[in-house]
């Protein structure tokens, strides 16, 4: 088996993931005695000449067409004479349970053992799935206040399916539903989650206009993305030197990057057919619109001149990108290239706290725990906009993030990110306090953040206590297997 094929890796893995204006997340669970007839449809699934599982480099023709559309539109007025592509990918994975059901489909077939039980060395996390790990040891909400689709029935697998569309994207659904003997073999989950009124099924799309690309408090997302040599073109990786990437820090490999320090997990202990996957933490992330604005509104006692500025400095970046480390006082013009390429050392604390956002999940210092943390976040937003002159009765009028981040080790990665950095009040420094965006506190406590004067100093009280403005709703540890597997390991005949 070829490691860091790109026909061979699934297509959503690289910085760019699948191009998209919609997005559909499917989760499903594997009939009791059906796995075997399971594992023969899932081979199915990518043995034909149709590709129905995108790969990296299906995914890089895409781009190919969507930028030289994009280019071209770019010189062309009139709207109705701009080029769309249209264009649909599709990723498939398993929770750890969905693993167990596809062993007891191969034992039956006759086929050789899938070592499931070295996870418990080897990825310790996934193992045990979100459900036990976030509640003890990310501080998210306890189970029962989960949204339905995550609590009811087990999730045993995952169909994600990106376009240009959300008819596209359904049809390519149902289309592979159908092949994986939905309603037979393959069955919904018994619940859902706001504000879909549909079991089984999650819907993000990007917003509109002047929006896209930005999640709902209004800034750019999916910046500073890890960048892996021979996915990324050279441009992309000369544009962010630092955030270049060894490929097994997101791609599992036979050779695993390093370990974080106090990390119990032995990465060398995976099974082979493992190799060309990546582990995949979804979290369903609702924002708190109106409660953000609030927040922003005591940006007096921030030290703040208005509550953009606020929000700048909570999130470490201004709405349209540019990092406040660089930008302190305003963005540059609209349509100007802004230069990512930066770094927090000597940067006054009044103009980027610690305790900002993206300060917190990328550190952007050298070596050690940075380089291994990284992570390809790939989600988007769900939900309508907020619209302030609406009544809050509505509990099914919710928005926010869906959160995808796929890694080499969640132990590495998502895990360590959330629980030792943007939970912790003391880093990187002592009383930093928590990342003000997806920070969570001990038994589900009030925030808090310091922020700094012109002449760094502590603002007391500053922002004091505060609400959390995101909350997590739901999710799971998914493993995205590479196409051979799918075929040769997980399938059977």
């Amino acid at each position: 088996m070829a490691e860091f094929n790109p026909d061979d890796v699934q297509g959503d893995l690289f910085s760019r993931g699948f191009p998209k204006f919609n997005e559909v997340y499917y989760f499903f669970h594997i009939t009791p005695n059906k796995e075997k007839e399971f594992c023969q449809k899932l081979k199915m699934l990518v043995s034909g000449e149709e590709k129905h599982i995108s790969s990296i480099n299906k995914v890089l023709e895409d781009w190919k067409q969507v930028d030289a559309a994009a280019a071209k539109n770019r010189t062309i007025d009139d709207p109705a004479k701009k080029e769309w592509v249209p264009t649909v990918n599709a990723l498939i994975a398993f929770s750890k349970p969905g693993l167990d059901s596809i062993q007891a489909g191969l034992t039956l077939a006759g086929r050789p053992t899938l070592d499931l039980k070295y996870l418990k060395l080897s990825d310790p996390t996934f193992d045990m799935g979100m459900a036990d790990d976030g509640p003890d040891n990310l501080n998210d909400p306890p189970v029962d206040s989960w949204d339905p689709l995550f609590t009811t029935t087990t999730i045993d697998g995952l169909l994600k399916v990106a376009g240009s569309d959300s008819k596209i994207i359904n049809d390519k659904l149902e289309h592979l539903k159908r092949i994986l003997g939905h309603p037979q073999v393959i069955t919904d989950i018994e619940g859902n989650s706001p504000p879909s009124l549909t079991n089984s099924k999650l819907e993000g799309n990007t917003r509109p206009g002047k929006l896209h690309g930005r999640e709902h408090f209004g800034f750019r997302d999916g910046l500073s993305q890890p960048l892996l040599k021979g996915i990324n073109s050279d441009k992309a990786l000369e544009a962010d030197p630092y955030m270049r990437t060894d490929q097994n820090v997101i791609i599992v490999s036979s050779k695993p990057p390093g370990l974080q320090d106090g990390i119990e997990a032995d990465p060398t202990r995976r099974p082979r057919w493992m190799v060309n996957g990546s582990f995949l933490a979804f979290r369903k992330l609702e924002q708190d619109v109106r409660r953000w604005i609030d927040l922003l509104h005591k940006f007096k006692d921030a030290g703040c001149k208005s509550p953009a500025q606020l929000g700048a400095k909570l999130m470490g970046r201004l709405p349209r990108g540019a990092p406040v480390a660089v930008f302190p006082d305003e963005e540059p013009p609209p349509n100007t290239h802004f230069d990512n390429k930066f770094r927090y050392k000597g940067v006054s604390k009044s103009n980027c706290p610690f305790g900002a956002h993206i300060s917190k999940v990328n550190p952007r210092t050298d070596g050690g725990a940075v380089t291994t943390a990284r992570m390809i976040r790939n989600g988007i937003p769900y939900g309508t906009d907020y619209d302030p002159d609406k009544p809050p009765t509505d509990p099914n009028d919710t928005r926010g993030l869906l959160f995808a981040a796929y890694q080499s080790c969640l132990e590495n990665s998502f895990q360590f990110v959330q629980r030792s950095w943007s939970n912790s009040e003391g880093f990187p420094v002592s009383k930093t306090g928590h990342d003000a965006i997806i920070g969570q506190a001990k038994e589900r406590g009030l925030l808090n953040i310091t922020l700094h004067d012109q002449n760094e100093g502590h603002l007391v009280p500053g922002l004091g206590q505060f609400q959390e403005t995101c909350t997590m709703k739901g999710g799971e540890y998914f493993f995205v297997p590479s196409i051979s597997a799918l075929k040769d390991t997980l399938g059977c005949d």
